[in-house]
This record gives C-alpha cells, sequence and structure tokens, in this order.
C-alpha cells in the first residue's frame, strides 16, 4: 500500500513541525544532548519510550556507552508508539531513515512489503550464538521467505485478570483453564443486583482488547479470518462459527458483561476491575504494574493466568517488539554491531526485569529466572510459547494488518450483540464479506 503524495506531503510538513519543537527526548551523544564530535560517525537510534522511565534511562546510558567503546556519537530518540508511522514515512520519502528503530512485528510486515528493510538474518544468528535461543514464535513473526527482517527486542504478553476473593467465594480455586470454563465462572461470579459481572469483556468501535481477545477465540476453537497462504478469507468454517456463537452466548445469553461494556474503549475493561465491577478481565502487563502501585491491596487479591484454552488448545495475540535497520540506513554495519551490544544477555537481563511483567524477555532461558516465575509474572512469559500472529495460520500479511486497523471485528460484533436477532452464522457470513472486501483490492 503505498501513500497517495499529497499524504506524503503532508507528513513531510508534520514531521518538520514535530523536530522544531523538539521531538528528540534525552539523545546520548548527538543533537539531543548537545555535545556531538563533528569529527565521529553519528549513529541515530529511534526508541519507544517505555513505561518505565527506569527502562528509558538504561537505554540511554548502554547507548552512551557504545559510542564511547566505538568511538562514535549516538543519538537516541525515544517516540511514543501513535507518533512513529509519521516519522517514519517521512523518512522514507526523504531518505532519512534512522539508522536502528524500533518496529513492531506489524511494521515490519508493512516495511519489507514495501521493500525498504535490510534483512537481518545474520544479526539474529550472531546474538543467538552469543546469547542464546529465541524464542521461536517471535522470530516466526518478522520472517518472511525464510529471512528475519527484525531482531525480537522484547514481548508483551495479554493474560487472565482475576479476583482471588470472588472466585473462592463462589466455590473456585483455580482460574479457568478453558473458554467453556470461563464461560461457567463467568456466570457463577454474576450478581448484577450488587452490580458485579463475571466477565470484563467490550466491544467498542476502536477497542484493540476486543479485536484481538477474539482473534485469540477464534484461533484457540481452530477457526481463523486468514488461509494459510495469506491471500484469501478463512471465516466461514465450522470452527469460528463455535467462537463467535461462544461470544455471543456470554453477552446475550448468560448476561455475564457490565450493561456499558459494548461501548468500551481500551480503557474499560481496566477501569471496570479497578472499581470491582468486573471478576475476570483480560489484558498486558501494565494493568499489573498500575494496580502494584496504586492500589496495593487489590495487587494482593489479583490472580494472573495464562488465557483459557480452546479445543485447540490456548492460543495468545502476541506482541513482538523488535529492532530493524533501513536499507537507506548510512551506517549498516555499525547498526548491526549496536543491535548486537543492546541485546547482550548481561545488560538486557537486567532491562526486562526492570519492566516486568510488561516487558517479556526474549531468550528462552531468561523466561526462567526467578522474577517470571513470580505468581503474578508467570502467566505473561508463559504465554510467549502459545503467540499467534495477524495472518494467523501463516504469516503476517499486509492484508490482515489493514483489517485490524478497520475494526472489521468490533464492527460485526458489536452489530451482533446490540441486536438479539443477528445469529452468529450472520456475523461469520458479514465478516466474511468485509474481510473480502479487502482481499479483492
Amino acid at each position: 500500500m503505498k501513500m497517495k503524495k499529497n499524504s506524503i506531503r503532508w507528513v513531510t510538513a508534520a514531521l518538520a513541525m514535530i523536530l522544531m519543537a523538539g521531538c528528540s527526548v534525552g539523545g546520548t551523544g548527538g543533537s539531543g544532548s548537545g555535545n556531538v564530535d563533528p569529527g565521529k560517525k553519528t549513529l541515530t537510534f529511534w526508541m519507544k519510550k517505555q513505561m518505565f522511565e527506569e527502562q528509558n534511562q538504561m537505554i540511554q546510558e548502554r547507548a552512551k556507552q557504545f559510542g564511547e567503546e566505538n568511538d562514535v556519537n549516538v543519538n537516541v530518540e525515544f517516540i511514543a508508539y501513535e507518533d512513529f508511522y509519521p516519522k517514519w514515512s517521512a523518512a522514507i520519502e526523504s531518505g532519512t531513515t534512522p539508522d536502528v528503530s524500533f518496529f513492531g512485528y506489524q511494521e515490519v510486515g508493512q516495511f519489507y512489503a514495501k521493500d525498504v528493510l535490510e534483512d537481518v538474518s545474520d544479526v539474529v544468528g550472531s546474538v543467538e550464538n552469543a546469547n542464546g535461543e529465541i524464542q521461536d514464535s517471535l522470530k516466526t513473526s518478522v520472517t518472511f521467505e525464510d529471512k528475519l527482517y527484525g531482531v525480537p527486542f522484547w514481548t508483551e504478553s495479554t493474560a487472565l485478570y482475576y479476583r482471588k476473593d470472588m472466585l473462592q467465594a463462589a466455590g473456585y480455586s483455580e482460574p479457568p483453564g478453558t473458554w467453556e470454563e470461563f464461560r461457567e465462572m463467568a456466570r457463577a461470579l454474576t450478581d448484577s443486583s450488587k452490580g458485579i459481572y463475571g466477565a470484563g469483556l467490550g466491544y467498542g468501535k476502536g477497542n484493540s482488547d476486543a479485536e484481538w481477545l477474539t482473534r485469540a477465540i477464534i484461533w484457540s476453537y481452530g477457526g481463523s479470518l486468514d488461509t494459510e497462504d495469506g491471500k484469501n478469507v478463512a471465516v466461514k468454517s465450522p470452527e469460528t462459527l463455535q467462537a463467535i456463537q461462544l461470544i455471543r452466548d456470554i453477552f446475550i445469553e448468560d448476561k455475564v458483561t457490565p450493561p456499558s461494556s459494548i461501548g468500551w474503549d481500551d480503557s474499560g475493561n481496566n477501569k471496570s476491575y479497578l472499581s470491582g465491577q468486573s471478576a475476570m478481565i483480560f489484558n498486558v502487563g501494565s494493568l499489573a504494574a498500575t494496580i502494584k502501585n496504586d492500589n496495593p491491596e487489590l495487587y494482593e487479591n489479583t490472580g494472573i493466568a495464562m488465557l483459557p484454552a480452546g479445543p485447540k488448545g490456548a492460543v495468545v495475540p502476541g506482541i513482538s517488539n523488535n529492532l530493524g535497520i533501513f536499507k537507506a540506513s548510512r551506517n549498516k554495519e555499525l547498526a548491526k554491531s549496536f543491535i548486537e551490544f543492546m541485546t547482550d544477555k548481561t545488560w538486557y537481563g537486567q532491562w526486562v526485569q526492570n519492566g516486568a511483567p510488561l516487558t517479556g524477555p526474549i531468550y528462552t532461558d531468561l523466561a526462567n529466572e526467578s522474577v517470571w516465575q513470580e505468581e503474578k509474572n508467570k502467566g505473561f512469559v508463559d504465554s510467549i510459547a502459545h503467540f499467534a500472529f495477524l495472518g494467523y495460520p501463516g504469516e503476517y500479511n499486509p492484508k490482515a494488518g489493514e483489517i485490524y486497523n478497520l475494526r472489521y471485528v468490533n464492527d460485526v460484533f458489536q452489530k451482533m450483540l446490540l441486536d438479539s436477532g443477528f445469529t452468529a452464522q450472520q456475523a461469520v457470513d458479514e465478516l466474511q464479506s468485509k474481510i473480502e472486501a479487502v482481499y479483492v483490492k
């Protein structure tokens, strides 16, 4: 998908305004720091700003160390995720890409399709030779035609949050292990007269949590939205119908979700759990960190486990964050050395630990470290082996990313859940039709 020229011009102008306003945060030995040595090479690194400031500081210090050891300037720009795409687009158009950049796996797939990313298979090989195996699911997400176009850097997992006291009061000693058990327990936990609901699920138009969770349930039942070759649509299957029927029944037949949940945005389930309205929700590790800091009592009373399994097992929507190199990089070999330096396991292990449980490790053996075996962290790290990505059961493809961004899943499910006469089969048919329209463009 190519951007229209007018869009490119607008993005370029916007980027210029951002740069004039000083978007570089905490540059290290580069334009953000004011101490550039004009006689040295400068390596530019665009990094996603982390939730935990200690991690940002560690990145900055590590980059400075690389610069000192290699006699180069290193300029680190910390950028909010939502600000990345216009910066990438403008940099590609103007030929001023950074030497190393953060990429979500979706962006790796999109930029691979545009032929602007460097093959970094050799870097991944060097990193593994020096540090040990990187988890296979993370490498798979950035592999195209047997070549890697991103180096996994950290991961984030979605897990089940549950109120221990509510489960115990209902007679349960363990969280649900399957989606059918989840449904059963949600019914037992719901007491609408007290404003308590078992299942904190939402389906607002822009709700990314709902888009991911719906895919997780469909995948765990053996269904999918895309064919394995990534060229067509696979919604019409008994497995997908079964998964959609489950979700419909949870909302319409069981009535175990808060009345406002069909209009929730991404913060809806967080607020519902924090207020005691919902006994079980699904979220990434950032919520655990928030509860730990703001409500220690609730934190102690919170259990965290892997997503429930369907007939085909547990499948978790993966979040893979990577480092990559644009083909237009002026310092490719230096960029490769920098990535190897940033993934050194001794330093890296401390960096991910400082972001636990939101920031998960790429190395298989780091998952066995004591911090990841703690009760409230284990569910996140155990999920990594069960990751699946947009385009499943095949590799990521730009069409799958476009469908996700269009929120077609949310649209159809919201329609079904607001109209009790709209059947699960009708939802399957409409979703198939909407996705087909994208594939035939």
